[in-house]
């Protein structure tokens, strides 16, 4: 009888759509660990509702395991914002083989410090006073990422590249380059598309937004982008058009 039980419920679960279970299940989590204040929250107002935060988060760790991410995984989570990947790791696992938030926006990595790192020490986050003319723009004028050669198993930027020039772009490919790990990938987001200039910013009539201040949406040709990748030793694995916030789309590279 209980067999019997278990399957039906499993039939009822399963005609739930994906999205909504998510939904249901981070709502069961709320709590377990702290949420950033909303004014904090990067990537839109879609993630304003607590549920859809942690929904996301923790969908996001299941694209990465889907590549290869384990519990074992030295994460590198660039652009980090609060720690919202962070966050779907401990709602996911409740640790990781390290894992170091990186963001140039000091009052983010400050509050995930103070929120996130105590009793967890194999979380760790790190302001780097880059400059980034949207971000960060008084920031130093370089191109690195700090970590050490070969170090990084997952190398993570969601919205990060699409905020950067030609130029910026190339120089921080070199850096994943350098910081993966010869059997790691490198899961990163960008606005591409074909037959498109090289690089426009804040192309008026794209995507879903109005677009305003520096560097809101920098739009690159897909043919271009991937030549800068290959440029930098890196190869493009897999290819989601148009899945992510405001239709960026996602790469996973390897070396």
């Amino acid at each position: 009888m209980r067999d019997i039980v278990r399957r039906l419920r499993r039939r009822v679960v399963r005609r739930i759509p994906l999205r909504t279970r998510r939904m249901l299940r981070a709502r069961l989590h709320l709590g377990r660990v702290p949420l950033p204040p909303r004014e904090l929250r990067m990537g839109g107002k879609h993630f304003q509702d607590d549920a859809e935060f942690v929904a996301k988060a923790t969908a996001d760790v299941q694209k990465l395991v889907a590549q290869g991410l384990t519990k074992r995984s030295r994460v590198l989570d660039w652009g980090c914002g609060a720690g919202r990947l962070a966050i779907g790791i401990i709602e996911t696992w409740g640790t990781i083989g390290h894992y170091s938030g990186v963001d140039v926006q000091a009052p983010l990595i400050a509050w995930a410090r103070t929120n996130l790192s105590p009793g967890r020490p194999r979380f760790e986050f790190t302001h780097v006073d880059i400059a980034n003319a949207r971000y960060n723009p008084a920031g130093e004028p370089v191109r690195t990422i700090p970590g050490a050669d070969g170090s990084v198993d997952v190398f993570h930027a969601y919205s990060v590249l699409s905020h950067m020039t030609t130029d910026d772009v190339k120089g921080y490919l070199a850096e994943i380059h350098r910081l993966l790990d010869p059997r790691g990938f490198a899961w990163v987001t960008a606005f591409v598309e074909d037959d498109v200039p090289d690089e426009v910013e804040n192309p008026p009539g794209y995507g879903p937004l109005r677009w305003s201040g520096r560097l809101h949406c920098v739009r690159f040709n897909r043919a271009t982008f991937e030549a800068w990748i290959s440029g930098a030793g890196l190869r493009v694995v897999d290819f989601s058009y148009g899945t992510e916030t405001d239709g960026q789309s996602a790469y996973v590279l390897r070396r």
